[in-house]
């Protein structure tokens, strides 16, 4: 990711954050609405859920950017991965990661004004970066 990537992630970051409750309930009306079958791997408390998942964005989003470009790389993969062995637990299969980075853009581009094709294409190779890290987390988790 370029810096000025890693700029408007970490600012979009911030407005998360602010706007936490709008963003999380966005991202699951978007993530049961395209793939209903996934609603079967959230418990019921959904606040507690929402608060889950803007920590955990919360803290790659900081590891991916700090220092803008030099980042917390350790602690992104340690993170990442670890979210990855935890998912499989869950139930989540590789299937389910496409809708969930359709989910995460469709909630951001909901609460960052002037949400651009610079934002998307930013957040979609942050995505990919934390999906292919926690793959291998799931990986390990199921091959150890």
């Amino acid at each position: 990711m370029t810096p000025d990537e890693l700029e408007l992630i970490a600012a979009d970051g911030e407005i998360v954050r602010t706007d936490a409750e709008s963003f999380a309930v966005e991202f699951y009306d978007t993530l049961f609405e395209i793939a209903p079958a996934t609603r079967e791997l959230f418990p019921d408390d959904r606040v507690a859920q929402r608060g889950k998942l803007v920590n955990e964005l919360a803290f790659l989003v900081d590891a991916a950017t700090a220092s803008r470009g030099v980042g917390d790389l350790g602690a992104f993969v340690e993170r990442a991965r670890d979210l990855g062995r935890r998912h499989v637990g869950y139930g989540v299969t590789g299937a389910d990661y496409a809708p969930v980075g359709v989910a995460l853009v469709g909630a951001l581009r909901g609460v960052v004004d002037g949400w651009d094709a610079a934002h998307e294409l930013a957040w979609t190779k942050l995505f990919r970066l934390i999906s292919d890290v926690m793959r291998e987390g799931a990986a390990y988790s199921v091959a150890g």
